[in-house]
């Protein structure tokens, strides 16, 4: 017996000196810091991944010391620790992406705005060179015509008539953009002369005389461009077409002038509507945002003898304008009678669908 006991006490002895086993909370920390994601942590978050490296030791010196509750605790505040610093990795890794895809967008709108401004400048220098062959050609003489039977006749007296009008309008364009030249002054000259000529009914038209007259406005107008062509206008008559044609319902187009938005039943008799002052009222406004671009109000006319009453509605369209924000000085109002009708009045019964106004946003740089 007493040899048993003597045997059995060294057993007892080491069983009560074995070390208990370690607290889930430990191994959940290993487990942890073993995460792909830990080390993102200890990369972009080094402080906090440090102080949750700081809590696992004193949660292994508890544990070596025999403190099982103490290790437990300070194991769960090691785990509570790294999950801080994942999530600052990861906020950290989530802004390091968030700045280079800024500096990527930034990098992409710049040149994306150089490609836009080339863009503008080759598009100017094509419309610019399409103008001088235009003028070129316009200017190219033409065999003369001689008289004809009465029906030709007064289809070219129209035509000449239109064309007096083109030419009008485009010397008008080219005194409103430059100052008075020696050359705009000869074409205005050939014009005055053509609308006498043109008053008597000559025979035959002078069709010709109009054609090299329009061809010299245009040129009066390209030339009074010119100083500007080279200078920040550059695009902005492709802005400003842009820009109406987002408001709606204005369809703007645009021709040898600039950016053209014909107008329809805006008057009810003498007076405008309600919907024609508010269109009136819009384009007003981008008159004042574009005060470089001139402006010209054609009245056009369903029938022949309206002078007076074109007139007054010429006036009642540029007021509007005005009063919306346009300048006084850089309106200009221009009468046109029947000589640009959209559709012969011989052909149809309702003759009123030549009637219209134009707003000419003439453009200053070509």
């Amino acid at each position: 017996m007493k040899r048993l006991t003597a045997f059995s006490l060294p057993l007892f002895v080491m069983a009560g000196c074995a070390r208990p086993p370690r607290p889930a909370a430990m191994a959940e920390v290993d487990q942890v810091r073993k995460t792909p994601a830990a080390a993102t942590a200890a990369a972009r978050a080094p402080e906090a991944f440090a102080h949750a490296e700081k809590v696992r030791r004193d949660s292994e010196d508890a544990y070596q010391n025999g403190d099982l509750a103490g290790a437990q605790i300070l194991a769960e505040r090691a785990v509570a620790a790294y999950q801080h610093a994942l999530v600052l990795g990861r906020i950290g890794h989530a802004t390091e992406t968030a700045n280079r895809a800024r500096t990527a967008l930034r990098t992409a709108e710049q040149t994306r705005a150089e490609t836009e401004g080339e863009q503008k400048r080759v598009s100017a220098q094509a419309d610019d060179l399409e103008l001088r062959i235009k003028v070129i050609k316009d200017a190219a003489a033409v065999a003369p015509v001689g008289s004809a039977d009465a029906a030709r006749e007064q289809a070219r007296l129209a035509s000449a008539r239109s064309l007096t009008l083109d030419a009008k309008l485009l010397c008008a364009a080219a005194r409103m953009v430059g100052p008075e030249t020696p050359v705009l002054a000869k074409a205005q000259g050939t014009v005055d002369d053509l609308d006498k000529r043109i008053g008597e009914r000559p025979r035959p038209a002078p069709i010709d005389a109009a054609m090299r007259a329009r061809a010299d406005c245009l040129a009066a107008l390209t030339a009074a461009r010119r100083p500007a062509a080279a200078s920040s206008s550059i695009g902005k008559s492709d802005e400003l077409l842009s820009e109406i044609s987002a408001m709606g319902g204005l369809s703007p187009v645009r021709d040898e002038r600039g950016v053209v938005v014909t107008l329809r039943a805006i008057f009810a008799a003498s007076q405008l509507t309600s919907e024609g002052r508010d269109r009136l009222s819009a384009l007003g406004r981008i008159a004042q945002a574009h005060a470089d671009f001139p402006v010209q109000v054609v009245v056009h006319a369903a029938a022949a003898g309206s002078a007076g009453a074109d007139r007054e509605r010429g006036d009642a369209v540029a007021k509007a304008l005005v009063e919306a924000g346009a300048r006084k000085e850089r309106v200009l109002i221009e009468a046109a009678g029947t000589a640009h009708p959209v559709i012969d009045s011989a052909l149809t019964r309702n003759p009123t669908r030549n009637e219209r106004v134009e707003i000419i946003f003439v453009d200053p740089g070509g």
